[in-house]
């Protein structure tokens, strides 16, 4: 028999709460309710309430300051270090496209490159990376990288390559089946046996 979804208030055993799947906004409706933080991603979210669940104590997020470099005078080249929270997203994203063409826009792999790289690396650097980038995707073998609080993406995304025949409803219909019930939130062949 399956597990019904319990609702989610400070009694919830830690068990039911890692069992089953929580939209974000369920979490920080949870988290305003028992004065916990609810700064940060999905997981952050969900850890902070996993420690009060197990202890009772709220604890706040780790705040990391990053090293700003000063503000620069002259105009953006290749050779410019790449820095932190000093340009503006338009002028970084302007100089950019004046360089790679009108197709350059911003992809979550690049704005990481920029914060893991802010100091070390130039904008030279910036362009190759994204030309880097533009190749793999066009690599048929290339499967790009999901995030892990990104749920609901992997499902769909592992339900429509195991079953090419069925359509993209079929995959949000079983995953909708899926999060219902107590358990892991990763496709498996078994979930086609949900809706039975």
């Amino acid at each position: 028999m399956k597990k019904e979804k319990p609702i989610l208030d400070e009694k919830i055993s830690v068990q039911d709460f890692k069992d089953f799947y929580w939209l974000k906004d369920e979490l920080i409706k949870f988290c305003r309710k028992n004065g916990i933080s609810y700064v940060g991603g999905k997981i952050e979210i969900t850890n902070r309430i996993i420690e009060y669940l197990e202890t009772g104590k709220i604890t706040k997020p780790k705040t990391t300051r990053q090293k700003r470099l000063p503000k620069p005078t002259k105009p953006l080249t290749l050779e410019t270090i790449i820095g932190v929270d000093y340009r503006s997203y338009k002028e970084k994203k302007e100089f950019l496209r004046s360089i790679i063409g009108k197709q350059f826009h911003f992809t979550i792999h690049l704005l990481d490159f920029f914060k893991q790289n802010a100091g070390k690396k130039t904008y030279g650097d910036i362009v190759a990376e994204w030309h880097k980038e533009q190749k793999l995707k066009n690599d048929p073998n290339f499967v790009k990288e999901i995030a892990p609080q990104f749920e609901y993406n992997n499902y769909i995304r592992d339900f429509t390559k195991a079953n090419p025949n069925m359509t993209r409803k079929d995959a949000i219909k079983y995953w909708k089946l899926k999060k219902s019930i107590a358990g892991d939130n990763k496709y498996s062949e078994e979930d086609l046996e949900l809706d039975r």
